[in-house]
């Protein structure tokens, strides 16, 4: 049956399939033809909104569903869907009022529309309101990693570390083939200093399926500092090949909008991300300094000892470009490691460089 003829039941789905297959565009054609056919059908009105929304045509997601609630006032999809475009649109009462709907009408068993609401304040910051909505879903269905892991995050962001972690491990328990909820709960553990069990999460992703840098950098520290291999052993080898790809260098307008993301978050300023040079800068022979008061192991076991700017010099003197003075040294490491574990590191004064470095596994002061 050509489209000539389908029902307004029909149109929707093929734009679903569109939708759901990242489409919207094709979604949207198809939903304009289906609702000239049927003008009145909620359902197709609904859809649009979340296409509109897709497309962050935020005007036209209103109205369409607010255009929907005039025909259908409860309907429970059409108000999730109000409600977030009302949030991008910064009326945050009338999209609460929407929420509180949802639950009044007693959706609060409803999975997939706790996650949605709670996703939609999630995207806006409101971090309690949407650990509110996450409760709901774990509530509607324990068996829900995808639940689970929303929670886990949502208590991170709040730093309730120990919560987090409890969530994360019930997500990993749900789905043990979740790459995204080893990827949370195995650099949960990094953060508390469980490196052992941290490795034995993240290097459970396939070096093939890991998209994020820091589980990529993670998997390589951890592995050479807890099993004392080289840097070009066979075990680590695939996870540097998936840091060289994530690390490419990016185009001028990536840096332009980097430079402009660090101005205003309060993020030293300095030279870009460079894993590779990452891990050379803490790979090679030992190198020995005069005895100092402090020693500095690298991952690999390199040793520099002397005193803490002593120390910050001889490891600017290994990196690629030794003719940059020790602050813009500094600079470029305390961006690298933000970048690549969203931590910010200080770099104006050696010892807290040092020291915040090897919080973060760049590095062990041995004393």
């Amino acid at each position: 049956m050509t489209s000539e003829f389908w029902n307004g039941d029909q149109y929707d789905a093929e734009a679903q399939r569109l939708y759901e297959a990242g489409d919207y565009d094709a979604a949207l054609e198809v939903l304009r033809r289906a609702l000239d056919l049927h003008p009145s059908s909620v359902e197709l009105l609904v859809s649009l909104g979340y296409t509109r929304l897709a497309r962050e045509e935020y005007p036209w997601a209103r109205r369409a569903f607010e255009g929907a609630l005039a025909q259908e006032p409860d309907h429970e999809e059409a108000l999730a869907g109000l409600g977030e475009v009302v949030l991008k649109l910064g009326e945050r009462g009338r999209a609460f009022r929407a929420f509180e709907r949802i639950l009044e009408l007693g959706f609060e068993d409803d999975l997939e529309l706790m996650l949605c609401v709670g996703r939609s304040l999630l995207r806006e910051g409101l971090l309690e309101r949407a650990e509110r909505f996450f409760r709901f879903a774990v509530r509607a269905d324990g068996s829900s990693a995808e639940a689970a892991l929303d929670l886990a995050y949502i208590l991170y962001r709040q730093d309730d570390h120990e919560g987090a972690r409890y969530w994360g491990r019930q997500a990993v328990n749900l789905d043990p083939a979740s790459d995204e909820a080893r990827a949370l709960y195995g650099n949960l553990l990094y953060e508390k200093g469980e490196f052992a069990a941290a490795l034995e999460q993240l290097e459970r992703i396939p070096p093939g399926r890991v998209t994020d840098p820091v589980v990529a950098w993670r998997i390589v520290e951890l592995t050479r500092r807890l099993r004392d291999l080289p840097g070009d052993a066979p075990e680590i080898r695939p996870y540097v090949m998936v840091l060289d790809e994530l690390s490419a260098d990016p185009s001028p307008e990536d840096r332009l909008l980097a430079e402009i993301e660090a101005t205003h978050s309060g993020v030293l300023r300095g030279r870009g991300t460079d894993f590779k040079n990452q891990l050379d800068l803490f790979g090679g022979p030992p190198v020995s300094m005069s005895e100092g008061a402090h020693r500095v192991k690298g991952a690999d076991g390199s040793v520099y000892e002397g005193d803490w700017a002593a120390i910050v010099r001889a490891m600017r003197d290994r990196c690629p470009d030794p003719s940059m003075s020790i602050e813009d040294f500094m600079w470029g490491e305390a961006r690298r490691l933000h970048d690549l574990t969203g931590v910010s590191v200080p770099c104006d004064d050696p010892r807290a460089f040092l020291h915040e470095s090897a919080r973060l596994g760049a590095l062990e002061i041995e004393r």
